[in-house]
């Protein structure tokens, strides 16, 4: 009998590397100057708040974005972690609770000269929350195999490459416990995610920042609701969306951008290079002649054209009608025939 998979070993795998995580924290809360220099080193953001300002209480949630509440909050605990009475147990809980495991990493990564030298025992949990965090990728890897293998069959790679990027943000998010949800269904979400993003980021030559992209669904599904009434007026919409005048007037100058290689080909909403250059909306007397053509045109190569001949017709196919493909073929053909004729005769 061959044996389980290695996914089905995940409430095991989760359990222990949660307790690795929770060692790990504790070791990184023990010398606070590890975090300073990895928090000190961060992007400056604006921290004008006025003096007596209560740190904002933040939800339990594992993000890397670290929010200006956030940042007051750890900086509070780390000036009090290098208070004995204080303790570095509120700081491990934090870390724990606000932080995925991709921030551990690079907090040990700021140590100075490394962790091994500040604390061999961390360096150590750090290397054991490596280790297993790649144990849990590889048997997970298959919900990210399907995921790219489901949306498009022309950019697999790249998908393959944006969906991994989700399995390890589900990673280092996931908290087990009795009431979470089973891994597979809530690392669906964050490759879901990554791959939406991917797709908004490289589906056009032209990238728009995100932002652009959701302004634009939001004005696109307010006026497709209302494809019935007359056609609201600039300022209506954006008093609906709660826009202003500049993000409505960056929607309208945007470009409608497609690609050789969209991904988006299929899809009526965003119509690929070969719409533009194929009839969109062919009759059905159209449709019928070129289904004839092409039973015809199969019939005769496989009986007369060679390879070569039909990687040609291939091509023509997608850059035109098949009807006029065929018709340029079957000419080429009546012309050869002819002239092998005069030849003979």
């Amino acid at each position: 009998m061959p044996p389980a998979p290695d996914y089905t070993r995940n409430h095991e795998l989760f359990s222990t590397f949660r307790s690795l995580q929770g060692h790990l924290a504790g070791r990184l809360a023990a010398n606070p100057g590890v975090i300073t220099a990895w928090f000190n080193s961060l992007p400056h953001r604006d921290t004008d708040a006025p003096e007596g300002d209560p740190v904002r209480a933040t939800p339990s949630w594992r993000t890397a974005r670290l929010s200006t509440g956030r940042r007051r909050e750890l900086a509070l605990l780390l000036s009090r972690a290098d208070n004995p009475l204080a303790g570095a147990e509120p700081l491990a809980a934090w870390l724990l609770s606000s932080v995925p495991v991709c921030t551990y990493l690079e907090i040990a990564d700021s140590a100075r000269p490394s962790l091994l030298a500040v604390d061999p025992l961390a360096d150590d949990f750090c290397r054991q929350v490596v280790r297993l965090r790649e144990t849990i990728f590889l048997a997970n890897y298959g919900l990210a195999k399907v995921a790219a293998r489901n949306n498009n069959p022309w950019d697999h790679s790249d998908l393959l490459s944006a969906a991994s990027c989700g399995l390890l943000d589900a990673i280092d998010r996931y908290v087990p416990g009795a009431t979470a949800a089973r891994f597979s269904y809530f690392a669906r979400y964050w490759i879901r995610y990554h791959l939406s993003r991917h797709l908004q980021k490289n589906s056009s030559v032209v990238s728009f920042p995100i932002h652009q992209h959701r302004i634009g669904r939001r004005i696109e599904r307010y006026l497709a609701a209302r494809d019935s009434g007359p056609h609201p007026v600039r300022v209506k919409v954006c008093e609906e969306l709660s826009l202003g005048a500049g993000a409505f007037h960056s929607y309208s100058l945007k470009p409608r951008i497609v690609s050789l290689q969209s991904p988006a080909n299929d899809r009526e909403e965003a119509p690929g290079f070969e719409f533009f250059l194929c009839d969109p909306a062919p009759t059905p007397d159209t449709v019928l002649e070129d289904a004839e053509t092409a039973s015809h045109l199969r019939a005769l190569l496989r009986t007369s054209a060679e390879p070569e001949t039909g990687v040609m017709l291939a091509y023509a196919r997608s850059v035109g009608a098949l009807a006029e493909a065929a018709e340029d073929y079957l000419s080429s053909l009546h012309n050869l025939t002819l002239d092998r004729i005069r030849r003979r005769g």
